[in-house]
C-alpha cells in the first residue's frame, strides 16, 4: 500500500516538472522575442532619425547651390533661408559617429556652415555687379557643394518607405562610408569663406 502511494507521488511529480519546464521555456522565448522586438524598434526609430537628418542635409546643400547660382546670375536672394536645414549636416555626421564612438568635432562643421552662410549673405548685400573675387568664390562654392551633395545623394533615402529599410539604416548598414566621405570633404574645405581671411 505504501509503495502504491509512492508510485502515485512519482507519477504526479514528472508531469508537474515537465509542465513547469514548458512554462519556463515559453516564458524565456517570450521575453527573448520581446527583447528582439525592442531592439528592432530602437533601430527603426534611429533609422528614421538618420534618414530625416540626411534629407535635411540634402535640402541644405541644394538650397546653397540654388542661392549661389542665383547670385552668379545677378539675382537677389534670401541667403539666410538656408539656415533652417543646415543642422541636418551636423546631425547626420554626429549620428554616424555614434556607431564607432570616434571623436566628432561638431564645432568645425558648424563653423564651416556658418562661414558659407555668412559669405553668401555678405555677397548678397553688396551693391552692383559681382566682383571677380565674388564670382570666383561662388563658382568654387558651387563646385564643392555639388560634390558634397553628390556624396550625400548616394544615401538610400527610399529606405524610409519600409520598416526593414529603416531598421537597416538604424543598424548602420549602407551609409557610414557616405558620412565618412562627406566629413572628409568638409574637413578639406573648412576654410571656405568670403572674403578669404
Amino acid at each position: 500500500m505504501e509503495q502504491e502511494q509512492q508510485s502515485k507521488k512519482r507519477s504526479y511529480a514528472l508531469p508537474i516538472t515537465l509542465l513547469l519546464l514548458v512554462f519556463s521555456l515559453t516564458g524565456n522565448v517570450f521575453l527573448y522575442s520581446q527583447s528582439l522586438q525592442g531592439e528592432q524598434n530602437n533601430k527603426y526609430d534611429k533609422g528614421i532619425a538618420i534618414i530625416g537628418s540626411a534629407t535635411k542635409a540634402s535640402a541644405y546643400y541644394q538650397a546653397v547651390l540654388d542661392i549661389a547660382g542665383a547670385l552668379l546670375d545677378g539675382k537677389d536672394t534670401d541667403a539666410g533661408a538656408v539656415i533652417r536645414d543646415a543642422s541636418g549636416v551636423n546631425e547626420f555626421l554626429q549620428q554616424s559617429h555614434s556607431f564607432d564612438e570616434s571623436k566628432y568635432d561638431s564645432d568645425q562643421v558648424f563653423d564651416y556652415i556658418i562661414d558659407v552662410i555668412n559669405s553668401l549673405q555678405y555677397i548678397n548685400e553688396q551693391d552692383g555687379t559681382l566682383t571677380e573675387a565674388e564670382a570666383g568664390y561662388l563658382k568654387s562654392l558651387k563646385d564643392v557643394y555639388a560634390s558634397q551633395l553628390a556624396i550625400l545623394e548616394q544615401f538610400q533615402f527610399e529606405a524610409a518607405k519600409s520598416r526593414s529599410g529603416s531598421i537597416q539604416i538604424g543598424a548602420g548598414i549602407g551609409w557610414l562610408d557616405i558620412a565618412k566621405q562627406l566629413e572628409q570633404s568638409i574637413n578639406e574645405h573648412s576654410s571656405m569663406k568670403y572674403p578669404a581671411q
